[in-house]
């Protein structure tokens, strides 16, 4: 009897043993999986914010796509714009210089012309000045031309009848010395003129036409040397030839 009881006790408290690893072991199961189920949820919440940022990335990209292709497409238009003005500029220019080209042709032809009447070419602020071979220069208070300066002046002449597309302008100038009151003229600006004008008639005089030729008295506003020398007062009685080109061309060319 007594074996019998020790035997129970034993198995009893064997049962009380397992029955305590077992729940102990289920709070840990229990602890594990409360634990998974945090992990799990953390997960699935990053998983929706990635998914949600990929969403908003793709959204503006496609915006940003599309904002560039149209600036491409502008830019496609702004270029083909500029290739067609560029060759409209391209067209013009071809068209200039194929005027320039006749211009210079022209002009090279003046310039022999002149060479060929004796005139050597003087370029003077801007202007071009016509040299004679015997100078156009005067006594005081004379208008009237010497022999020799007649001279020059009909070999000019020849020069212009041949070629009558060269035109020339003549000015008369003065030296300081006041006109004295009586005389054929009743100032300086006069004297120069008369000056100017006796050589544009011994050129119509010799057969130039008189659209060719044109006359200006400068006075004593444009002297070439000092007016205070016997020697710069001889230098300022003088008249001048100056080229006189025909500018259609050039100006048709600035407005296009």
């Amino acid at each position: 009897m007594r074996l019998v009881l020790n035997l129970l006790v034993v198995v009893l408290a064997l049962g009380s043993m397992q029955s305590c690893v077992s729940k102990k072991k289920f709070d840990e199961l229990l602890a594990s999986k409360a634990a998974a189920d945090k992990a799990l949820a953390e997960t699935q919440t990053k998983v929706a914010n990635l998914e949600k940022e990929n969403a908003d990335l793709k959204t503006q990209l496609e915006a940003e796509k599309a904002r560039l292709n149209g600036e491409i497409a502008n830019l496609r238009k702004d270029l083909d714009a500029t290739k067609a003005q560029i060759s409209a500029v391209q067209q013009k220019l071809d068209m200039s210089q194929a005027e320039l080209t006749k211009i210079k042709n022209e002009v090279n032809g003046i310039f022999s012309a002149y060479k060929s009447s004796g005139l050597t070419a003087e370029e003077r602020d801007g202007r071009l000045y016509l040299i004679s071979s015997a100078p156009l220069d005067y006594k005081s208070g004379s208008f009237g031309l010497s022999k020799t300066q007649r001279d020059a002046v009909a070999q000019l002449a020849t020069t212009l009848k041949s070629n009558p597309k060269l035109k020339i302008l003549v000015e008369g100038n003065t030296d300081t010395d006041k006109v004295r009151g009586g005389g054929a003229y009743q100032d300086n600006w006069e004297l120069s003129s008369k000056r100017s004008l006796a050589i544009c008639r011994e050129l119509i005089k010799a057969g130039v036409s008189p659209a060719q030729v044109a006359t200006v008295g400068r006075g004593e506003t444009m002297p070439k040397a000092d007016n205070s020398t016997k020697e710069g007062k001889a230098a300022n009685r003088r008249s001048e030839l100056v080229a006189d080109p025909e500018m259609a061309p050039l100006l048709k060319i600035t407005k296009q």
